[in-house]
């Protein structure tokens, strides 16, 4: 019975979670502060998880085949650190991100071996003497130092000068603004209650160094311990301990003596903690921002520079066209011109073309507002980052400066008030040089804005007759513009800014000034010179810049930094080290203890060391003990592996006084009773004269019993590697035996994380608090503008949901329906509802629905309902939108079961008696729950449909006067259409739906108009067969008068009226032809409404062409665009009726003055090259093509895009129209000039270009084509384009994208090119990598990127084409594109460019690209196994399955890799379904590529390929149907190369498979749902495993009837191709050889 309650004790499992890569036991820490665990794994990543299991955030290695040293936690808790070999990362506890990175390498070329971090109080004494609170073990520092000022407040009197000193100013000044790229918003400030305690970061290194830090980034040295004590000669730090009360820090080191191994312990005194005091964190958290404020200021003068340049940019291109035009014809220049067309209003002719012809309105735009927007971010970034900072800086200097007077800081602190007055000195400098740049900023703005308007006058005027009333409006616009101005920005700024000499040294050249020999008298003279140079006079020195006086104040205080770091470094004292004998055992612990009970202390260097080794002797159970641990002061825990192999777990009280009677310095730790304990034993020093350690003897088995509070399971398969103990206050749990405090446990079991608390009925150390989370307070951080306090807030509702989600729901539905809250808290709190059944990948879904329907009570699902309906009737309109969204999740969830019939009822009612703004939040709501895509529920929604058309007709009718409500009511209406078709059967109802939809149509409310005609467009969509009657009463005319309407959004949607009923009688047609083409008599009604109304919706098209936008970007779709898109669907239905009337609109505007009818002509005739018949429009394009041609050099570049789109069309739709001879020259180059003259066509003249490259490709591997004569000039020319250095960027990609279609296309004899053109490309790509150093802002990484993908792509096209002839480039393109895989930084999209390349070279090298494979196989691997991008991740999977297949058998070394990671990537829960189908192929390309070999792993891909099979389109939404067909296709790729690999000798291999494979291919002959590749693949399965098995023992299986019926069915079908049928076949004689022992031949 006894036994039993023992067993009963044991600690209970909180949490178990599997982790995809073995753990590194040596690596775990738990936060002191939080419930977060960080990690270390077997590749070499840290992970931090909550303990639910939850991944919080990982923090990756930085350096290529680095290993992680060592992981700590600062002592508060918000931020983790992680030493790799060379490097150091300290990540955010709250972000998870790196807020500090540092390369150690540079002091110390040794690898980094350990960490410590710990907190010391800067004045124990005081601290002590202060608070009668004792220091606990589990208290935190923040704990113990609150209680210290509390007491101290209440006891004290306060001392002024200290408390004066330690006020933080800088915390009370506003953030500094976030610079525009890379910049830093909020810098760190001194606290208050960091003058306390001071942070120690000790960093260890494998030669005997160690780095010294203070506020993370506070630099004290480098201390080589064989230096400081001779006998540390060849030693190695591994272990670091100290106390919070006391200065000294313990450090255990190894040292080698011969062959000897020794354990060592280190005292370190750090005096500069307590004689610098509480000044000490003041002054390294001074420091270390003044250098953060600094390296801030100069980001923000690197900005400034770059938007200098910017502004000068355009305007000096265009400045520099004119300049040649005069140098020229006049012998002068635009500065000149300029002033005398202001002056004498004498325009030059050449001014006069260039400003109308080339500058014009769009040029004018462009500089105006290259200019305006520079000019406003230099004022901006000075006015608001800048000087700001130099506040900021003036401040933290004046603070260091009243430390260095005060106090004998020049000893204690490194301060020297000379050097802080020489950095006053330059930061009044730059003070008087920001305000300068500001002034000149500002006085250049309105200089430039008088500019900008006298030229927008003169390009009016210059292109007005000079007898129009145009002209002579503009001439009495004269005398309104300040002449003055205009000609002081004419002869300065525009050439010669001012803010160029301010911001930097415009020439590059060393500064006239010895900034260094100024000494203190720098900013006088500079103030002097300043304001000579403002009278006019001339000085003989420059003044120096702020990029000038930034690298000087740089200088300055890196030399103070540097006295300050070596001042402290003077107060570190080494002590004389304890030899503790042997060398370190696998299991140790070390802890420092507040309180010293005896003492034989010998003072040597102002340095207390022990005089002997102190220790204690444990005898623990036979067995081996795994790991150790400290408890407190006073306990130690053993995790003890058994001699027979099972675990137990013990807390043993043995260092208390009345069983020791001493506190050891060394605890040895001895398993059983053995022979020698000597051996595992250090020297054993004297303790009270006995020659003999204190001991305690705990194997006998009462003992045992007695301490053992938890025992594994007896089929236990795991063994305890590690144990971490949480010591935080509040975290303690009792378990049921009075046994003393247990803190929470980690266990390490390899691939296993557990988390094991006291023996509890419940799980209280999953609460993350005691106190009641303030949720107000929490949903207001949410909204925060600080990314920190938003994402620690969010945080805090994740957790929340986590622990309690039932809770979670009621605590937030309550503050949602709280009419006296804050209207922005109400709306967070239903933004945290929303997203808590909200997600968009099907499966979590699925699994967030779920924790409603199981977590949540039946009682609080009542409440939570009736709170969301009773917040909908709330006039907080936000409020009401938020509960609408949260009713709908809800009902997704319950209206499908059946659990929640009264809530359409309750809507309907709330509509028809509501007050308005409950009427439009219940609309609202059906809204949302009908748009919903979970399929059960849209399923659910037809026994609804009464209700809810009763509700939406109700409030779309005309008698609701309120157009809110009436909105709602007609969206909802939309939204429900596809659940009401019962309804739409019935006259009746039909009739009366319309009559409300129509009558909204003349509303008179844009917003409900252009949902009227949204609801006709579905309409149409949905009930084609019964809108005949309508179309001929109504519907004709209301659309004709809707594409008229001026609301542009009412026009467009009655524009897309038209093009539904397009695409309707388009999709009709086609299911027509395919039922008769089936032999079906059973068709699709056809009303022929496109073709009865074309001749008069179409001239409404026509004339909508006209209503373009020329500021529209590309993506932006007007009426114009809509129209478009209409008349190209309408040229598809009716075919060559439409032509004629098109023409007439192309003959009366083709030459039309406004560029807005020539436009609409132009794209009318390309909307109609697809439908009507190609020879009747043949002899039409042979008569427009000139034109077209001619169109491309038309004034207004909107036009020429048109024109190009156009001639795309026809070379794409009806290229036999286009003779090779005739036209193909002109074409040509007409499309490269424009693709060269204007970015905004370049995707016009690129599309063209690219479908005249594939129309005149010829017939594969042809010699000649009509391309062949053009192909040089077009490369050369595309090559020119894309090396102009101010090139845009959206141009330079749409060039190589028609290099790319040349070079695909090209013919034989233009192979010689095409070999010449790699050289070119590669040395391009070459030139790129060096540029990685040159990135200063995201701009330029973005740049960079596109311009290294265009080129690898470029390469790839090339490798393709060449195929076999690369192989003299192939050494250099590995070099290159290796390289570039080295420099690119993480989330890069080039490497995806890269991997395709990479396969294309394998596909044409085959075997003989091996040699490249060590060094490229990294790569690989590393993109194998980053799933945190997809798409690289799927790019490298297909990489695989290319290299596997070009190298054969040769792949076999590679494969044990390989197969690794794809089994990784499947047991992943992020990408591994979505990747599934691709790596399936993978597993069959692998197989047939190593053939035999591949029976390694034909048992674990066989498991994998039959729980694949068993997945069903039923388990998931209906758009899954792709991915369920490309999984099914995947599967049996897998299986035919297994099956052709095991068919050379080891056949036998694939019989416990066949039966499963049968069983599969049955499955897909009973599954309607299929693909030719599905079926394909299906008849190549069944004939190769018929081939394989050729003696008949699996006849019966292949002569099944379902057997013979599916390659019937598939060599009957008229949808496949001759490639399928013609396997169908052959599977089909396979199947008759069953048995006849005929020979077969195999199937490729």
């Amino acid at each position: 019975m006894k036994n039993q309650e023992k067993e009963a004790a044991g600690l209970k499992m909180l949490v178990e979670k599997a982790l995809q890569c073995p753990v590194n036991p040596r690596h775990v820490a738990y936060c002191p502060t939080m419930d977060l665990l960080a990690l270390a794994t077997a590749d070499e990543q840290t992970h931090v998880f909550r303990t639910n299991g939850q991944r919080v955030f990982s923090v990756s290695r930085k350096e290529p085949g680095g290993k992680i040293a060592d992981i700590k936690w600062k002592p508060d808790g918000q931020s983790l650190a992680v030493a790799f070999q060379s490097s150091i990362s300290i990540a955010s506890a709250h972000t998870g991100k790196v807020m500090y990175e540092k390369d150690h390498s540079t002091s110390t070329e040794s690898p980094i071996c350990c960490l410590g971090w710990a907190s010391n109080f800067t004045d124990t004494p005081d601290m002590q003497k202060s608070t009668v609170l004792k220091f606990e073990d589990g208290m935190t520092l923040d704990d113990f130092v609150a209680s210290a000022k509390e007491t101290r407040k209440s006891q004290d009197v306060p001392n002024l000068p200290m408390e004066l000193a330690l006020t933080d100013i800088a915390g009370t000044l506003p953030k500094l603004s976030t610079l525009p790229i890379g910049g830093t918003g909020s810098l760190p400030t001194a606290s208050a209650d960091s003058a306390d305690s001071a942070d120690v970061l000790i960093i260890g290194h494998e030669d005997g160094t160690i780095h010294l830090s203070l506020s993370e980034d506070f630099s004290i040295g480098t201390f080589a311990l064989g230096d400081a004590v001779p006998s540390l000669q060849g030693s190695k730090p591994f272990l670091h301990s100290c106390h919070h009360l006391s200065t000294t820090h313990a450090l255990l080191v190894s040292t080698t003596t011969g062959e000897a191994e020794q354990l060592q312990l280190l005292p370190i005194d750090l005096r500069l903690i307590s004689n610098a005091g509480r000044y000490l964190s003041l002054l390294a958290s001074k420091v270390t921002e003044l250098h953060n404020v600094i390296r801030y200021f100069q980001q923000g003068q690197e900005h400034v520079l770059a938007e200098i340049r910017a502004t000068q940019d355009l305007p000096g291109r265009f400045m520099r066209n004119i300049d040649e035009r005069l140098q020229e014809t006049s012998d002068c220049t635009w500065v000149q011109a300029a002033y005398h067309l202001v002056v004498t209003g004498h325009c030059y002719a050449e001014v006069k073309g260039w400003l109308v012809d080339e500058l014009g309105e769009r040029g004018h735009k462009r500089w105006d507002k290259a200019v305006t927007t520079g000019h406003e971010a230099i004022r901006r970034l000075t006015h608001e980052c800048l000087l700001p900072a130099l506040d900021r800086l003036s401040v933290l200097i004046s603070r260091l400066r009243g430390l260095s007077r005060v106090q004998d800081s020049d000893f204690l602190l490194g301060l020297s008030t000379l050097e802080l007055d020489k950095l006053v000195d330059s930061l009044n400098c730059l003070q008087l040089s920001s305000h300068r740049l500001l002034k000149c900023v500002v006085s250049e703005m309105d200089q430039f804005a008088a500019f900008s308007a006298w030229l927008r006058r003169e390009i009016e005027k210059q292109a007005a007759d000079p007898t129009s009333v145009t002209a002579q409006e503009i001439a009495e616009k004269d005398m309104i513009f300040d002449h003055a101005s205009v000609l002081e920005y004419i002869q300065g700024p525009m050439t010669q800014s001012q803010m160029v000499v301010y911001s930097g040294n415009p020439t590059g050249e060393e500064p006239q000034w010895d900034l260094g020999a100024q000494g203190g008298a720098l900013f006088g003279l500079y103030k002097n010179s300043s304001r000579s140079e403002q009278e006019g006079k001339s000085s003989q020195k420059q003044l120096p810049g702020l990029t000038v006086l930034i690298r000087h104040l740089k200088k300055q205080s890196n030399s103070l930094f540097d006295r300050i770091s070596e001042t402290q470094r003077r107060n570190v004292r080494f002590g004389t080290p304890i030899n503790l004998g042997a060398g370190k055992s696998a299991c140790i612990d070390m802890r420092m203890v507040a309180e010293v009970f005896r003492l034989h202390l010998v003072v040597e260097g102002g340095v207390s060391s022990s005089t002997g080794v102190q220790h204690a002797r444990i005898a623990a159970p036979a067995g081996a003990v795994r790991d150790v641990k400290f408890v407190d002061a006073e306990s130690l825990m053993l995790a003890l592996v058994g001699q027979g192999g099972k675990s137990s777990l013990c807390t043993q009280l043995l260092l208390l006084i009345s069983l020791c009677q001493v506190i050891p310095v060394y605890l040895e730790l001895i398993t059983g009773h053995e022979a020698d304990p000597a051996r595992l034993v250090g020297p054993q020093d004297d303790n009270e004269g006995t020659g003999e350690p204190s001991g305690v003897d705990f194997t006998d088995p009462i003992d045992i019993a007695a301490h053992t509070i938890h025992k594994f399971p007896a089929g236990e398969a795991w063994t305890p590697r590690r144990l971490e103990i949480n010591g935080r206050k509040g975290r303690r749990t009792v378990p049921d035996k009075t046994v003393g405090m247990i803190e929470k446990l980690i266990v390490i079991y390899g691939y296993k994380l557990s988390l094991s608390g006291a023996g509890m009925v419940h799980a209280p150390l999953l609460r993350t608090t005691s106190r009641r989370m303030n949720v107000n307070q929490v949903l207001e951080s949410t909204l925060s503008p600080d990314a920190s306090t938003r994402n620690n807030a969010e945080q805090k509702l994740l957790q929340a949901a986590e622990v309690d989600f039932s809770g979670y729901v009621s605590t937030l539905a309550h503050a949602l329906a709280n009419e006296q809250a804050q209207p922005h808290i109400r709306s967070a709190a239903g933004i945290a509802l929303k997203n808590s059944f909200s997600a968009r990948e099907y499966a979590r879904l699925r699994d967030l629905q779920l924790r409603w329907r199981d977590q949540v009570g039946a009682d609080v699902k009542t409440s939570v309902k009736d709170l969301a309906l009773g917040t909908l009737a709330s006039k907080d309109s936000r409020a009401g939108q938020s509960a609408a969204q949260f009713v709908a999740s809800i009902a997704a969830i319950e209206i499908p079961r059946n659990e929640w019939p009264e809530l359409m009822p309750a809507l309907v009612t709330n509509v028809g008696e509501g007050e308005d703004h409950l009427k439009q939040a219940s609309l609202v709501t059906i809204g949302y729950i009908c748009e919903s895509e979970d399929t059960e529920l849209r399923d659910s929604l037809v026994q609804h449909s009464n209700a809810i058309l009763t509700a939406v007709v109700q409030g779309a009718r005309k008698e609701e006067a309120n157009l809110d409500v009436r909105y709602a009511a007609i969206v909802a209406l939309s939204d429900s259409l596809e659940f009401v078709r019962t309804n739409f059967e019935n006259e009746g109802e039909r009739n009366y739906i319309m009559q409300v939809i129509c009558e909204a149509t003349q509303s008179g409310d844009a917003r409900i108009e252009s949902g009227a005609y949204g609801c006709l467009n579905r309409i149409m969509g949905l009930y084609y067969d019964k809108m005949r009657f309508y179309m001929e009463k109504a519907l004709f005319g209301l659309t004709i008068l809707g594409m008229r309407s001026q609301e542009e959004d009412v026009a467009k949607l009655a524009v897309e009226f038209w093009c539904t009923v397009c695409e309707e009688e388009l999709a009709i047609e086609d299911d027509n032809a395919l039922t008769q083409a089936e032999g079906g008599t059973e068709l699709r009604q056809y009303f022929n409404f496109a073709r009865v109304a074309a001749r008069e919706v179409v001239p409404v098209l026509l004339d909508l062409l006209a209503q373009q936008d020329e500021d529209a970007a590309d993506e932006d779709y007007n009426v114009s665009r809509a129209a478009y898109q209409c008349l190209q669907l309408f040229a598809q239905t009716v075919g060559g009726d439409i032509v004629q009337i098109v023409l007439g609109f192309v003959e009366r505007n083709l030459r039309h003055t406004d560029w807005h009818w020539r436009d609409a002509a132009v794209s009318a005739f390309g909307a109609i090259m697809e439908g009507p018949d190609e020879k009747m429009l043949e002899p039409l394009i042979k008569q427009a093509l000139p034109v077209l041609i001619q169109m491309m050099d038309d004034p207004a570049v909107q036009v020429k895009d048109s024109a190009a789109y156009t001639l795309g069309r026809i070379c794409e739709n009806v290229s036999e129209a286009i003779d090779p001879n005739t036209h193909l020259p002109p074409l040509v180059r007409s499309l490269f000039t424009g693709l060269s003259s204007n970015p905004k066509m370049a995707g016009s003249c690129c599309w063209a270009l690219m479908n005249l490259a594939d129309r005149f490709a010829g017939e594969p591997g042809a010699n000649v084509n009509p391309l062949t004569q053009h192909f040089p000039d077009s490369v050369t020319h595309i090559l020119r384009v894309t090396e102009s250095p101010d090139g845009d960027s959206q141009l330079r990609m749409a060039a190589y994208e028609v290099l790319n279609a040349f070079v695909t296309n090209a013919a034989n004899d233009s192979l010689p090119v095409v070999a010449k053109l790699s050289d070119i490309i590669l040395q391009r790509l070459e030139n790129t990598i060096p540029m990685q150093q040159q990135i200063v802002s995201v701009d330029d990484r973005n740049t960079l990127e596109e311009i290294q993908t265009s080129l690898t792509s470029a390469l790839l096209a090339i490798i393709q084409r060449l195929e076999r002839e690369i192989q003299p480039q192939a050494d250099r393109i590995m070099h290159v594109l290796l390289q570039v895989l080295n420099s690119v930084g993480a989330k890069s999209s080039v490497p995806d460019t890269v991997f395709a390349t990479v396969g294309a070279l394998a596909n044409a090298l085959e075997t003989d690209f091996a040699k490249y494979m060590d060094s490229f196989a990294p790569f690989l691997y590393k993109a194998l196994g980053n799933q945190e991008e997809p798409a690289l991740c799927a790019m490298a999977i297909g990489l695989v399955s290319d290299i596997t297949r070009s190298l054969g058998e040769a792949s076999q070394p590679y494969c044990d890799a390989f197969m690794n990671h794809l089994l990784q990537i499947l047991s992943g829960t992020s990408n591994g379904n979505q990747l599934r189908p691709a790596i399936l192929q993978s597993f069959g390309d692998m197989a047939q590529a190593i053939g035999p070999h591949f029976e390694k792993y034909l048992s674990v891909v066989a498991q994998v390929l039959n729980q694949s099979s068993t997945m069903s389109l039923t388990d998931g939404a209906f758009d899954m149907f792709d991915y369920f067909i490309s999984l099914r296709e995947g599967i049996l790729d897998a299986w035919d190369g297994a099956i052709l690999a095991m068919k050379q000798g080891k056949a036998d291999l694939l019989r416990p498979y066949v039966d499963s494979i049968i069983k599969f291919l049955h499955l897909i002959a009973q599954d309607p749902n299929r693909s030719e590749a599905l079926m394909r693949g299906a008849m190549g399965i069944i004939g190769d495993l018929a081939d394989t098995f050729p003696g008949g023992e699996y006849g019966e299986a292949f002569r099944a009837e379902w057997v013979i019926q599916l390659v019937r069915e598939v060599r009957a079908s008229q949808e496949y191709s001759a490639r399928t049928k013609e396997t169908a076949r052959w599977a089909r004689e396979q199947i008759k050889r069953q048995g006849a022992g005929g020979q077969s031949s195999q199937m490729s």
